[in-house]
């Protein structure tokens, strides 16, 4: 019987293999790893009530006609949709983990506009 090593000399390609948000961040020097260290001991609602936070006082105080709680929904599925594509090599492993079609992973990769080439 003859072997076919094809698919073991086959590299999977993906545009997402070197995506990875915490690496572009480092990079821009929008965090340090002190950062990294800290949040591990707070909650993801912790950290969102943090940004809330840190805009309303940015504006002294005041968020009007802002509509938080509608947009908050999209802002978790882009923050999953990043976590998914950092974690994983492929869009098909990114899928994979949101339980989505190609297609809807797609969808949501393009409504929020995220940079594959970085």
């Amino acid at each position: 019987m003859i072997k076919d090593n094809n698919l073991k000399n086959n590299k999977i390609k993906s545009n997402n293999k070197d995506y990875n948000l915490k690496n572009i961040l480092l990079k821009e020097n929008k965090i340090d790893y002190s950062f990294l260290e800290k949040i591990k001991f707070l909650t993801l609602e912790d950290i969102i009530y943090l940004k809330l936070q840190s805009a309303a006082e940015s504006l002294k105080g005041k968020l009007y006609n802002f509509p938080i709680l509608k947009f908050s929904q999209d802002i978790c599925r882009e923050a999953v949709v990043k976590f998914a594509l950092s974690s994983t090599q492929t869009k098909k492993e990114a899928c994979m983990i949101l339980g989505l079609t190609k297609a809807d992973f797609n969808r949501y990769v393009k409504k929020y506009n995220i940079n594959l080439e970085e």
